[in-house]
């Protein structure tokens, strides 16, 4: 599993996408469920703001358009 942020953004995602793999990614991660969003735009994590360095470390940095388009299933 690959993970993807968009840095300063804010938000995480992984593919394979799913909300399965979004909690496995975050309890990969120490990212509490708290964190979770499952709203109209797709289901994804936010970074805890404190957090965002040491997790931008560990993901591929994307922009935000790109989270979009891993979560509508376009990212190739």
């Amino acid at each position: 599993m690959k993970y993807y942020s968009d840095g300063i953004g804010r938000h995480l995602v992984c593919i394979p996408y799913s909300v399965e793999n979004l909690h496995k990614m975050a309890k990969e991660l120490n990212i509490k469920r708290c964190w979770f969003h499952n709203s109209s735009a797709g289901a994804h994590y936010d970074i805890p703001k404190k957090r965002i360095q040491e997790i931008s470390e560990k993901t591929i940095v994307v922009s935000s358009l790109e989270i979009l388009q891993i979560i509508k299933g376009l990212h190739e």
